[in-house]
């Protein structure tokens, strides 16, 4: 678990977003960072994201012009809620929040990137500061230069200013996302992965190929959803289907069809 740090700078500027309440800085190191001090239904977000990081600590490139944000929600413990799952319910609100827009192709790709086709518009990581909160880190490429970032990282980036007419606002983004996450998180706190199954099943836009790494093989299959417990579902060559636990997985790749 880690340990509270303290924010190096007071915000900004500071606000209700919705039924959330936003703290903003100019530059940050990490959001996530940032947000490790605020109480839950508090969103840290800054123009400039200057150490953005992804699962096992992947550099996330934050230019000014996108959306690095992270909001703080609460963990009923007693519920039996796993926080682990928390990646799938961002980013069926993100998904959500993009359908509304119009953007009919947007998918997942297991178990925190949003793509359109093969280009990563979003990115989630989520980490649990505490036993009763968790931070919900999300970057969203919006209206940054994502030419200037495409070969510092893996996959071809995309934006939304380049998927919408008349791209609202950061903040009006922000707010969006904020009462989709509400919505979605609402429905996951009261039953978990099952509630959401419908909706994510709609969320891969069909099956792919993958490969799937953990310590001790590499999976190669067709990946065909995940069980009601976030683990992801692949066909194997033999025609059998292989549910691959989500604590053992390093990593899962999109391979050419």
């Amino acid at each position: 678990m880690n340990s509270t740090a303290p924010s190096p700078t007071p915000p900004e500027e500071e606000g209700p977003c919705g039924d959330w309440t936003y703290h903003e800085w100019a530059e940050a190191s990490s959001t996530n960072d940032l947000a490790r001090s605020l109480p839950p239904r508090h969103i840290a977000v800054c123009r400039v994201q200057k150490s953005g990081r992804g699962r096992f600590n992947r550099k996330w490139v934050g230019e000014e012009g996108g959306l690095w944000s992270s909001f703080t929600v609460p963990l009923d413990t007693a519920a039996g809620v796993h926080w682990g799952h928390l990646p799938l319910v961002a980013g069926l609100a993100l998904l959500n929040m993009l359908r509304s827009m119009g953007i009919a192709n947007a998918r997942l790709r297991w178990p925190n990137d949003v793509l359109i086709g093969k280009s990563k518009l979003a990115g989630i990581l989520v980490e649990r500061p505490s036993a009763h909160m968790a931070v919900i880190g999300m970057g969203i490429n919006i209206f940054n230069d994502v030419a200037s970032i495409a070969g510092e990282i893996k996959d071809p980036p995309a934006r939304l200013a380049d998927l919408v007419q008349d791209c609202p606002s950061l903040h009006d983004v922000m707010a969006s996302l904020g009462r989709h996450l509400d919505q979605v998180f609402s429905t996951f706190a009261h039953g978990g992965i099952p509630t959401l199954q419908e909706g994510l099943a709609q969320a891969w836009a069909g099956e792919r190929p993958v490969s799937i790494l953990t310590d001790d093989e590499t999976i190669r299959g067709i990946f065909t959803g995940i069980d009601d417990q976030g683990n992801p579902v692949v066909s194997l060559p033999t025609g059998s289907l292989r549910t691959v636990p989500a604590h053992l997985i390093n990593r899962l790749v999109e391979e050419q069809a």
